[in-house]
């Protein structure tokens, strides 16, 4: 990637770890903003998993590490002090002239090929890599958050259906004991309600049960296991076009999950770089003072030391570099391979759905209240048996409950074509601007 692609992306990737660090912040506050609440819409929810989630804060204490390797990487050499003291053990002196002899070093390494500064470059680089990470994780995780959130909200409504049902039930119910009591109806059809009505009933109580299994499963994802939160809203299209090639070019401009593979790149090249200079040595200079006792003398004493590079001359270090910068570039082209491969599955995906969807609510759903109006007519007129009557109350309840899958469906395909695209943390932060 080169210097002027960087810099345009400079800008956000600070934008990215400020937001980080904040999140930090307001985790480290968490427990001064009261209880967690008991219904959520999905803005709220973005917000909770930002800086209530221990597991956001998990994947947010990386970049605390990232930051402790940019202080390491500009910090300098420590300066070596040495004494040493020599002592005269025979009678005669062969040596110097003086009982003692003491000696007094300060040595000092010089970065000299510029080492510091590519080291605070690469550690600023991995710095910058980490937090797009860190962002395609959270996207991530807010795409599980919002598949259940919408699980959730599907499943009230089929409750609410259900329910509807069960009502109406009981309405038939005491239809046909009118029409017993007037002997145009048997037991039979008394205990047939009764049994349509129990088994509609066992299906409401398995949705609920449903809904409240995906109210752990919420507080789990999020790190909040001891939270059960219910969705409230209501069920809507996103309105994610089901254009390939608009989605590529959002995804190629925003996808967390592809910044981070360019910017891994990035950072692999510059730890190839980084282990050129650290080929070179690093001389020490050394400054001291060499003094005897009885009699006193004194001298002064510089020098300068560095390895010679003969044997290792950091080849090692090169090629582990170049070989974790080749990986990167492979890395990034799969990713991208793969980004691009799932954008278009989903965004057929979403288009064959969208139509199915459309053609049910044009050719079903539409004529749905002429069939309740019929067939209840049919059997109070004695013109239809109560089992056309049920298969009619049957009918309808599955028409809706099916138009709930089509619209659920619909939306988990623009929820994975927002994520695919990149789109999908810019779509839940503007959720959260229209609800304040």
């Amino acid at each position: 990637m080169t210097n002027k692609h960087w810099n345009l992306r400079n800008a956000r990737l600070a934008a990215h770890i400020v937001l980080l660090s904040m999140a930090g912040s307001a985790l480290a506050t968490a427990d001064e903003t009261g209880p967690l609440p008991e219904t959520v819409t999905m803005p709220q929810l973005l917000q909770i998993a930002r800086n209530n989630s221990p597991r956001f804060a998990a994947m947010r204490q990386r970049i605390e590490a990232a930051n402790a390797e940019v202080v390491a990487a500009g910090v300098l050499p420590n300066p070596k002090f040495s004494y040493g003291r020599y002592d005269l053990l025979t009678q005669n002196n062969t040596m110097y002239d003086g009982n003692v002899q003491q000696q007094v070093t300060l040595e000092v390494p010089v970065l000299i090929a510029g080492q510091r500064g590519v080291r605070v470059d690469a550690a600023e680089k991995k710095l910058a890599a980490t937090a797009a990470g860190i962002e395609a994780d959270f996207a991530g995780l807010l795409h599980n958050v919002w598949l259940l959130f919408v699980k959730q909200l599907a499943d009230q409504q089929r409750i609410a259906i259900l329910e509807e049902t069960v009502s109406y039930m009981q309405h038939l119910g005491e239809i046909v004991s009118g029409r017993e009591q007037a002997g145009s109806a048997s037991p039979y059809d008394l205990l047939r309600i009764e049994i349509e009505t129990k088994s509609v009933q066992t299906r409401l109580d398995t949705l609920r049960n449903n809904v409240s299994a995906t109210s752990g499963e919420l507080g789990i994802l999020l790190g909040l296991s001891d939270w059960n939160p219910l969705a409230s809203g209501k069920l809507t299209y996103l309105g994610v076009p089901a254009d390939v090639e608009k989605l590529w070019a959002e995804a190629e401009r925003l996808n967390p999950e592809l910044e981070a593979a360019r910017l891994g790149e990035v950072a692999a090249g510059a730890d190839l770089e980084r282990a050129g200079r650290e080929r070179w040595p690093v001389p020490s200079f050394q400054v001291g003072s060499v003094f005897t006792d009885k009699p006193y003398g004194n001298t002064s004493f510089a020098g300068v030391s560095v390895d010679l590079p003969i044997f290792d001359r950091g080849q090692g270090s090169m090629a582990r570099a170049a070989s974790e910068k080749q990986s990167a570039i492979l890395a990034r082209e799969l990713t991208a391979a793969s980004i691009r491969s799932s954008l278009e599955r989903a965004a057929k995906l979403l288009s064959s759905r969208r139509e199915t969807r459309a053609n049910f609510e044009r050719n079903v759903v539409e004529r749905l209240s002429d069939l309740k109006a019929m067939g209840e007519a049919s059997y109070r007129f004695g013109k239809g048996s109560l089992l056309e009557l049920l298969d009619a109350s049957r009918s309808r309840t599955e028409t809706r409950l099916t138009h709930l899958d089509l619209m659920q469906a619909e939306i988990e395909a623009e929820l994975e074509a927002l994520r695919a695209s990149g789109l999908l943390l810019t779509k839940a932060e503007t959720e959260v601007l229209d609800a304040r």
